[in-house]
């Protein structure tokens, strides 16, 4: 009876242990890891599980590949992320431009600026007073006044010396070899050519001084506007390009600064 009930023993210990064993082991093993959500700016969101959250960028890999490369997103475009414990964190919303300059501040500070010279006049005087923005504005408006006032003269004078010359071949067409009209209609031509002649001359000299004069002026302005622009280390232009990824879905803002 003892030597059947002792090997019956041996088999129900080394089944508690077995069961004893397997129970330990799955207590010690973690439970799997709750997925991560982020939460992009066009709420759009990403189930992943993140690696790393640094100062710029967000790594984490795809949740139906755990073991793969990572990942990088950048902060700028993530909203908020959810962690898989249930913590929240949000993101504010940052203007990420390259370059990225802010025109109410100056881009040097004041102690790097060239001093400022003695004015002359009044007109300098103000330009002194004035923000860099404004500054900016007037600018821009002598420039484009400057360039027109240039295009005015050149075109007024290409076009005037264009019709005096026609005239000019009008009048030497009408005579002949010794300055004789063949005709009455010869006679009339000629006289239509010195018209010509005259009124070409006449709008090349008017619109050509004017336009030159007004071409000048105007630039000269703009010198003055850009001197103190340029004494300040402040840009002439900025100019913003928004653009859009459709691949991603993500938009952007270029800067773009002329000195």
């Amino acid at each position: 009876m003892k030597s059947t009930l002792l090997p019956l023993k041996s088999v129900w210990l080394s089944v508690f242990l077995l069961v004893g064993l397997i129970s330990f082991s799955n207590a010690q093993t973690p439970p799997p890891r709750k997925p991560d959500v982020i939460i992009m700016r066009d709420n759009s969101k990403l189930e992943v599980l993140i690696q790393e959250v640094d100062e710029n960028v967000v790594k984490y890999k795809k949740l139906t590949d755990p073991d793969g490369p990572v990942f990088s997103i950048r902060k700028t475009e993530i909203a908020s992320i959810k962690y898989g414990n249930g913590e929240v964190e949000t993101f504010e919303a940052v203007l990420e431009v390259p370059g990225y300059y802010s025109p109410s501040q100056p881009t040097t500070p004041a102690s790097q600026a060239a001093p400022a010279p003695v004015a002359r006049n009044k007109s300098e005087a103000n330009l002194q007073t004035l923000e860099p923005d404004r500054l900016r504005t007037i600018y821009k408006y002598y420039k484009s006044k400057s360039k027109a006032g240039m295009v005015m003269g050149i075109a007024g004078t290409s076009i005037g010396t264009l019709v005096a010359a026609i005239g000019t071949g009008i009048v030497t067409s009408s005579t002949d070899a010794n300055g004789n009209y063949n005709s009455y209609q010869d006679q009339q031509r000629a006289v239509t050519g010195a018209w010509m002649m005259i009124g070409g001359f006449a709008s090349a000299v008017t619109f050509g001084t004017v336009g030159f004069i007004k071409g000048g002026k105007n630039g000269a302005k703009a010198s003055r506007v850009k001197r103190e622009l340029l004494r300040r280390r402040e840009p002439l232009q900025i100019n913003f390009a928004p653009g859009f990824n459709v691949m991603t879905g993500t938009a952007n803002l270029a800067l773009k600064v002329t000195f």
